[in-house]
């Protein structure tokens, strides 16, 4: 079964900090595949806390390219110097 769309809802909304806007904040909610027997769609969670008049809007949106670049790992902090880094 080939993922054919991830279903994303806006969840809450924030403002900008560097234009003022305001903006939306989306969750991933499940994902459709193709199946044999047509389309699935498959819910993986479901916000409750972001329903509007008894229902919730989402988006369906194409599963990027993967990029044969691997993604760089975060650089982790020595640990040789902990002590300093410690505030009290």
């Amino acid at each position: 079964m080939a993922i054919k769309y991830f279903v994303k809802a806006a969840v809450s909304e924030y403002e900008d900090k560097t234009d003022g806007k305001m903006k939306k904040r989306y969750q991933s909610i499940g994902v459709i595949m193709e199946t044999k027997h047509g389309l699935m769609l498959k819910i993986e969670s479901l916000p409750i806390f972001a329903m509007k008049e008894g229902s919730i809007f989402a988006y369906l949106n194409e599963p990027e390219e993967k990029s044969d670049q691997p993604r760089s790992a975060p650089v982790a902090k020595s640990v040789d110097n902990i002590d300093e880094d410690i505030p009290f």
